[in-house]
C-alpha cells in the first residue's frame, strides 16, 4: 500500500493556496479526506478552500456541509493556487466545479481503479483501501504529526470504504498497522460506529423495506438489483436510504454475487450505485457508462426510463459475465 510521497510533497511546497474538491454525492471517505488534507496544509501554512458539490444527505457526514462552499469565485483562482480533487475518478463527477477546476493545475489523490487519467500530479492506489489512508500517508511522510481531528477524520473515511474493517481481507498488516497509529492519535473506533450508524430517520428504514421489496435476482441468483424513486422519498419525507446497511443486507443474500441499486434523481435521469462480493469488476461496469469506482464498489449516472436504465444494467452484467 505504501507508495512514494515525496514528489506529491514537493508539488505541494510550491503553491500557496488551495481548492480542494470531491465527487458529487459525497461520503465520508470523499469528505473526509478533503478536511483531514486541508488541515495539514493549513498547519503549514498555506490556504485551503473546501469545495463540494453536495448533496450532503447522509447523517453522518451533514455537519459538516457548514464547512464547504458550492461554488469556486474568480478571486479563488488568483496566484499560485492548485486545485485538489480526491476520491475522484474522473473530473466530471465534481460536478459543476469541473470547468473552474480545470483551470488550474490539478493534483489528484485517489484510490479507485476504474476512471480518467487527469491531472498535474497523480498520488493514486487503487491497492489502498481509501483515500484517507492515503492522506495519511502524506502527512506521516512530511515528518508531522497527525492531530486527533485529522486521525478521526482519516479513520471515518477509512470505516466508510471497509464496511468498518469487513471488506478488508488477508494480507494487508499494514492497513491495521496504519490503523493502529490513528488510535494512537486519539481515535475511538467506538464513538466513529455510533456517528456511523446512528441518528436515522423511521423515514430512511422504511425507504430501505421499500428497495428491498421490490429487489429482484438475475442469472440463477448472482446479480441483485432493486430501485427507488422521487416519490419513495417524498412519500417517506427522507432523503436517507442509509446505503451502507442496504448494501450490506442485500449483499448478505445467498449466492448473490453482484448488486445494483438506481436511485431517482430527476426526470429520466438515475445514479447507479454497483457492489461485488466476489470477483465481478463493477468498476468496469461503471467505467463502461461514463461513471467509477473500484472493482467491488462504483457508480455512475444513466438518463432514461426506470426500465431502460434496469434493462441496460442487466444487459452489462451479462455481457461481462459472458466475456
Amino acid at each position: 500500500m505504501e507508495r512514494d510521497a515525496r514528489p506529491i510533497l514537493d508539488a505541494l511546497e510550491k503553491y500557496d493556496n488551495f481548492i480542494i474538491a470531491g465527487h458529487q454525492e459525497p461520503d465520508g471517505d470523499c469528505l473526509c479526506s478533503q478536511m483531514a488534507l486541508a488541515s495539514f496544509l493549513k498547519r503549514k501554512g498555506k490556504s485551503a478552500k473546501l469545495v463540494s458539490a453536495g448533496p450532503f444527505n447522509r447523517p453522518e457526514i451533514r455537519s459538516w456541509e457548514k464547512f464547504f462552499s458550492s461554488t469556486i469565485r474568480n478571486d479563488d483562482l488568483q496566484g499560485s493556487t492548485l486545485g485538489i480533487i480526491t476520491d475522484c475518478s474522473s473530473p466530471d463527477r465534481t460536478g459543476p466545479l469541473g470547468e473552474q477546476l480545470e483551470r488550474l493545475p490539478l493534483m489528484v489523490i485517489d484510490h479507485h481503479s476504474a476512471g480518467e487519467d487527469f491531472g498535474d500530479y497523480r498520488f493514486i492506489d487503487s491497492n489502498s483501501p481509501s483515500t484517507t489512508l492515503l492522506v495519511q500517508q502524506l502527512i506521516e511522510a512530511s515528518g508531522m504529526e497527525l492531530t486527533e481531528e485529522e486521525a478521526e477524520f482519516i479513520f471515518l473515511g477509512f470505516c466508510t470504504d471497509t464496511g468498518f474493517f469487513r471488506h478488508i481481507g488477508s494480507g494487508k498488516p499494514d492497513v491495521f498497522q496504519a490503523v493502529s497509529r490513528l488510535v494512537e492519535a486519539g481515535v475511538s473506533p467506538n464513538a466513529t460506529h455510533r456517528v456511523m450508524t446512528g441518528g436515522r430517520t423511521h423515514g430512511s428504514r422504511r425507504l430501505l423495506g421499500r428497495i428491498l421489496e421490490r429487489s429482484r435476482l438475475h442469472f440463477d441468483g448472482k446479480l441483485i438489483i432493486s430501485w427507488e424513486t422521487l416519490e419513495d422519498r417524498r412519500e417517506l419525507g427522507t432523503d436517507d436510504r442509509d446505503s451502507d446497511s442496504m448494501y450490506q443486507m442485500l449483499q448478505s443474500i445467498g449466492g448473490v454475487e453482484s448488486v445494483a441499486v438506481i436511485q431517482e434523481e430527476d426526470l429520466d435521469l438515475f445514479s447507479v450505485g454497483l457492489r461485488s462480493n466476489f470477483d465481478t469488476d463493477v468498476g468496469a461496469i461503471a467505467k463502461s457508462f461514463g461513471g467509477g469506482g473500484h472493482r467491488k464498489a462504483a457508480g455512475c449516472t444513466l438518463k432514461g426510463s426506470k426500465d431502460e436504465v434496469l434493462d441496460r444494467i442487466i444487459k452489462a452484467f451479462q455481457i461481462l459475465n459472458n466475456s
